[in-house]
């Protein structure tokens, strides 16, 4: 069996990577002896503890030679600094949950104090370019978050790349034409079918009510600001309308409270917060008939938020933007981001309203979709494929990466 060392958040740990781990590595199990590496051992589920080996993240240099490869979670968040550094260090293969790395670079550079290393990264990325635009920043320049990746450097060290999305697999040949990229779906389990009204009452929600639900961490880019210039309108033409919000606030909160306060919408909006634990979120998503989760700009992100709610079999209305626009229009309705996205999406709730049955089926048809797509079982196999195909002579060694197709 291949013999992994495995780089990832895990739970309890609050950021979808965790959760995805979680899932992979339990269809993972039966293909590959897998070693997880973390920042604190201890703090780690019982019962990953319980099925893998866990090390200190800082062991591994001196262990490294018990793995055949290392594998790489990595996304664009605090939770990844270490493992970041880790893969530069001793390449491996990543999977690259965001195109965008800009924020975490930020964050090991100039949230270090060390302003120095950002513009080596902005010109590694980007030449003279970079150092200039850097040089901007420094003066007050706004910073290119969304539209300067800073992802190259880890791109250019790594045996192999796996993405999620037929987007980001496209904008990494683009830039880096000789890298090893595949794409790989997320892996999602299929939830239990849960009954609507038992779960509405075990959860306090009124039965009768037409409930939209977004959820994830909540941030700017969710375009909260255009659903609640939507849902305003929605819901003076039905009284019945509730907007479930289900999430950790992570930014512009005070803004956002504001906005939501001057809306004077009442009761008709709850903010729950986040959840512990994935079966009292399923049962949040059972209970809504509508999932409104936008995001505009795009971090080249695919939504785990998303497809968990596909999974259960709540239709979904989102933006039309990278790996979004992947999903076919039987399962998901699509926001454009012209200036008129409150009322693209005021069209489609009222279409829905109207038709209990076209909306049941676009529910139906995207937990189908999951199921044919998502398995855990196939996803894990095409993860050792792709693991082992990488597995070239001599690629360990920095400078031979690429080389060989």
């Amino acid at each position: 069996m291949l013999r992994l060392a495995y780089f990832s958040p895990l739970p309890p740990q609050r950021t979808g990577i965790a959760d995805y781990s979680a899932d992979l590595l339990l269809a993972l199990s039966s293909l590959s002896a897998t070693t997880l590496f973390v920042d604190d051992p201890e703090a780690i589920a019982p019962y990953l503890k319980a099925q893998f080996p866990i090390r200190p993240i800082t062991a591994y240099p001196e262990e490294r030679w018990a793995y055949d490869l290392a594998l790489y979670q990595m996304g664009n968040s605090v939770f990844h600094g270490a493992i970041y550094e880790m893969a530069l260090r001793y390449p491996g293969v990543v999977v690259l949950h965001d195109y965008v790395l800009h924020h975490l670079i930020a964050t090991l550079t100039v949230g270090a104090g060390n302003f120095a290393a950002y513009v080596r990264e902005m010109a590694y990325a980007r030449g003279l370019e970079g150092i200039a635009k850097a040089r901007e920043i420094a003066r007050g320049a706004s910073t290119p978050l969304f539209t300067w990746a800073l992802n190259a450097r880890l791109v250019d060290v790594s045996l192999g790349v796996l993405v999620h999305s037929r987007f980001v697999q496209d904008k990494l040949l683009a830039a880096h034409p000789r890298a090893r990229v595949a794409q790989i779906a997320q892996p999602v389990p299929l939830p239990v079918v849960r009954d609507r009204q038992k779960v509405r009452t075990a959860l306090g929600l009124s039965d009768d009510a037409f409930i939209l639900m977004t959820c994830g961490a909540i941030t700017p880019e969710k375009r909260l600001d255009v659903v609640l210039e939507c849902f305003k309108a929605f819901s003076h033409r039905h009284s019945d309308a509730l907007w479930l919000i289900v999430g950790e606030p992570k930014a512009d909160v005070a803004r956002w409270r504001a906005q939501l306060q001057a809306a004077g919408l009442g009761d008709s909006v709850r903010e729950i917060g986040y959840i512990e634990g994935l079966a009292l979120f399923y049962d949040y998503l059972a209970a809504s008939d509508v999932c409104v989760n936008l995001r505009d700009p795009t971090a080249g992100e695919t939504s785990a938020s998303v497809l968990r709610a596909m999974a259960v079999g709540t239709p979904v209305i989102v933006s039309d933007v990278g790996w979004y626009s992947e999903l076919p229009d039987c399962v998901s309705a699509k926001v454009v981001h012209d200036g008129a996205e409150a009322v693209q999406l005021l069209t489609v709730l009222e279409r829905w309203y109207a038709d209990a049955a076209a909306r049941r089926s676009a529910g139906a048809q995207a937990r189908a979709y999951v199921a044919q797509t998502c398995d855990p079982a196939s996803v894990a196999e095409a993860y050792v494929a792709f693991c082992k195909a990488n597995l070239i002579p001599g690629s360990l060694i920095p400078g031979c990466i690429g080389v060989v197709r």
